[in-house]
C-alpha cells in the first residue's frame, strides 16, 4: 500500500465528491498480492467510469488470471469522474490503482481495454492522469508500458501513437506469456525500443505501431504501412483460445461497493459466431466458435453466486441462441437456481425455431425481459445482410415468452443499411406494434415493448467496411418518422429509444479512420474531450474544430464509399480474407439492385 497516497485519497478526494463509494477498493473477492522486488506489477485499466468498468467481463478475467501468476501483480484503474479529476488536479494527486493506492506511472505495464471508439478520448485521460506522455515515440525508459487490447484492437490506428504495443485476439494465453517476456526484458540493460523490438519479434500477435511507417497518396488515401525493422511481421495475426471450456474464467468476481451497469453473474458459455452478419465488427473478428461444455457452465455459476450472492445469471455470447444445447442448457441452470430467486438472462438471441421451446423451460423463474436483436424489420434486407430470421419465427418466439409469463420483450433494430428503402423504416414500427399487440392472444394486455434503433457505422472487417454512412440528416428523417407513426398510432406501450446522433456520426468517423486521426484525437481531448459517451461530457464542437484545426475532413472517413483497389488502415491487422469480404459486398449490392446504395 502506498501510504502517502493511500491518505491522501482518504482525507482529500472522497470527502468531496460523489459518490465516493466508486474509488474506496476493498471489496468482496478482491485481489491484494505484497508488492515484493522483481515482481511485475501490471495496471489493468478500463478507460470508463468505476460502475461501467466493473461490468466488464474481459477485465475480470484478466485481473484473475495474471494474478495468479508468482511474480505477477495485477491491480484494477478506472477513470475517475470529472468532479474526482478536478480534485486531483488541483491538490496533484496522482491517478491510483484501486488495490493499493499505488501511482499508475509506478507500474511497470498499464493495460487499457479499447472497447468502443467513444472511449479513445479516455485513452488520454487516463494517460494524463497518470503523469504517462501520451506519444509512445516519446516515452522514457522509466514510464509504463502501455499495451491496448480488446475489441478495437484490431482497428486501432487512430490511437496507435498512444500505445506502446497492442496485443490483437484473445488475451487469456497471449497476455501472460508478454507479461513473462517483459518480465524477463525488465532484468536486461536494453532501452525501451529494444524491448519493444524483441517483443514484435517473438509474439505474432503483437503491433508495435512505431515500428511502422504509413505513407499516403495525394488524394489521402493509404499507400502503405510498412515495417521499419527485420523480423517482425508485415501482417499481424490474432490470438486465439483453442479450448474455451478449459481456458480461465472468475469463479469469485469482485463485487462492487457501488451500482454498476451489470450487477449480475456473467458467464460467456460461447466465443465467435457462425451467423457474421455484414455489419458485425466481432462476429467477423472473435474466431471460429468455441463453447464451453454445460458441466463447466454451471459449476461457474454455482460457485460465483455462492461467492457473489447475485441474483441474476446472464448467459453470454454473440448469439446466445447459437449455443448448440440452449435450451438443455436453460433447463440445467433453471434447476440450479429453482426456487432462489434468481433471474436467467438471455441476450443477444437469435429468433429462430430452436429459441421457441427456450422461455418454457424457465416458467418457474424470476422471468428478466427477453433481449432480441431483429435489425432490420423486412425479410429482403435481412437476408442481404446475413440475418436468417423470419416474422413467423420472431412472432412464435414472443408468444411462447408471453404464455411463460414474460411481459417485457426489448427489440435493437438498426437504420442506414445499405438498400434500405422507406418501407423498411415504417416496418420497424409495424412490427414493434404488432408482437406488442401479441401479448393479447394470451390473455394479457399489450407487452411492453423497448425498441433501441441505432444508426449503421459501417466497421472494419466487415462486408460494409467499403460503405459510404449515411448523412445526419437521413437519420434524423427516420426518427421523426418512427416517432410520428408510434403518435398516429396512439401506441402506449411501445417505446423507442436512439442512438445519439452526434455520438454516432463521430464513431462512423473513428472506426475507419487511419493514424493520422490521432492528432485530432489528442486536440480534441486538450480542448475538454472525454467521457464521450456520456450526454453530461460530450461535445461535438471539440472534434469538429479538432478536425478542422488538423485539416482532416471527417466525411472523408464516415461518408466515402470505398473501392477494391484502395488499403484500409487497418489491412495489416488481423481479421477476415478482405478478398473474400469484398466479394460479399458485392453481392449484397446486387441482391439490393434497385435500391440507393
Amino acid at each position: 500500500m502506498d501510504q502517502t497516497l493511500a491518505s491522501q485519497v482518504s482525507r482529500i478526494l472522497l470527502p468531496r465528491v460523489e459518490q465516493p463509494g466508486q474509488y474506496l477498493g476493498g471489496e468482496i473477492n478482491q485481489i491484494r498480492k505484497d508488492h515484493r522486488p522483481g515482481d511485475v506489477t501490471v495496471a489493468l485499466a478500463f478507460p470508463d467510469t468505476y460502475a461501467i468498468g466493473m461490468s466488464h467481463l474481459g477485465l475480470q478475467i484478466l485481473y484473475e488470471i495474471l494474478n495468479r501468476m508468482d511474480g505477477v501483480i495485477a491491480e484494477r484503474v478506472f477513470c475517475p469522474w470529472v468532479d474526482a479529476a478536478a480534485v486531483m488536479r488541483q491538490e496533484g494527486l496522482e491517478l491510483f490503482s484501486w488495490e493499493t493506492r499505488r501511482p499508475v506511472g509506478r507500474f511497470d505495464i498499464l493495460g487499457i481495454t479499447l472497447q468502443h471508439e467513444l472511449s479513445y478520448s479516455n485513452v488520454l485521460y487516463l494517460l494524463d492522469l497518470a503523469g504517462i506522455t501520451f506519444r509512445a515515440a516519446e516515452r522514457a525508459d522509466d514510464e509504463p508500458l502501455v499495451i491496448g487490447g480488446g475489441p478495437l484492437a484490431d482497428s486501432c490506428e487512430p490511437v496507435a501513437d498512444f500505445f506502446d504495443l497492442v496485443v490483437l485476439g484473445d488475451g487469456e494465453e497471449a497476455l501472460p506469456a508478454l507479461v513473462q517476456a517483459y518480465r524477463r526484458l525488465l532484468t536486461s540493460s536494453a532501452t525501451r525500443r529494444e524491448r519493444l523490438i524483441e517483443l514484435a519479434r517473438e509474439f505474432s500477435c503483437v503491433y508495435v505501431p512505431q515500428l511502422y511507417r504509413c505513407s499516403y497518396h495525394a488524394d489521402g488515401t493509404l499507400q502503405s504501412c510498412e515495417p521499419l525493422v527485420d523480423g517482425i511481421p508485415a501482417k499481424i495475426s490474432r490470438a486465439q483460445v483453442a479450448d474455451l471450456d478449459a481456458a480461465v474464467f472468475p469463479i469469485a468476481p469482485i463485487v462492487p461497493f457501488t451500482e454498476s451497469v451489470h450487477d449480475r453473474i456473467a458467464i460467456e458459455i460461447m466465443r465467435g459466431c457462425p451467423q457474421r452478419c455484414a455489419f458485425c465488427h466481432a462476429g467477423h473478428t472473435r474466431g471460429a466458435v468455441r463453447t464451453r461444455s454445460i458441466e463447466t457452465i454451471l459449476e461457474i455459476a454455482r460457485r460465483s453466486y455462492a461467492a457473489t450472492g447475485h441474483d441474476t445469471v446472464s448467459l453470454l455470447s454473440l448469439s446466445t441462441s447459437d449455443y448448440p444445447d440452449l435450451a438443455e442448457l436453460v433447463r440445467r441452470v433453471y434447476g440450479e437456481f429453482a426456487g432462489r430467486h434468481v433471474g436467467i438472462s438471455l441476450p443477444s438471441l437469435r429468433v429462430d425455431r430452436q429459441l421457441r421451446d427456450v422461455p418454457g423451460q424457465v416458467s418457474g423463474v424470476r422471468r428478466e425481459g427477453l433481449t432480441v436483436a431483429v435489425e432490420a424489420a423486412r425479410d429482403p434486407l435481412r437476408r442481404a445482410i446475413g440475418k436468417h430470421l423470419t416474422d413467423d419465427d420472431l412472432l412464435a418466439t414472443m408468444e411462447a415468452a408471453y404464455r411463460a409469463g414474460w411481459q417485457r420483450v426489448k427489440l435493437y433494430f438498426m437504420v442506414g443499411l445499405p438498400g434500405e428503402a422507406a418501407e423498411d423504416i415504417d416496418a420497424i414500427a409495424d412490427l414493434s406494434f404488432r408482437i406488442s399487440r401479441l401479448r393479447r392472444q394470451t390473455g394479457g394486455q399489450d407487452a411492453s415493448v423497448n425498441v433501441t434503433v441505432s444508426w449503421l457505422v459501417p466497421k472494419p472487417h466487415t462486408p460494409l467496411a467499403w460503405c459510404a454512412m449515411q448523412s445526419a440528416e437521413y437519420f434524423s428523417a427516420a426518427r421523426e418518422r418512427l416517432l410520428q407513426l408510434r403518435r398516429d398510432r396512439q401506441v402506449r406501450r411501445v417505446n423507442f429509444k436512439f442512438h445519439h446522433l452526434e455520438r454516432s456520426l463521430l464513431e462512423g468517423v473513428l472506426a475507419r479512420g487511419d493514424r493520422r486521426l490521432g492528432g485530432a484525437l489528442e486536440t480534441a481531448y486538450r480542448r475538454g474531450a472525454r467521457f464521450d459517451s456520456w450526454d453530461e461530457c460530450f461535445r461535438y464542437a471539440h472534434y469538429l474544430e479538432a478536425f478542422e484545426a488538423c485539416g482532416l475532413d471527417p466525411d472523408f472517413y464516415a461518408r466515402r464509399q470505398r473501392d477494391e483497389r484502395e488499403i484500409l488502415p487497418w489491412a495489416h491487422l488481423g481479421g477476415d480474407n478482405a478478398a473474400g469480404l469484398y466479394r460479399r459486398w458485392q453481392r449484397l449490392r446486387r441482391e439490393m439492385q434497385g435500391q440507393d446504395l
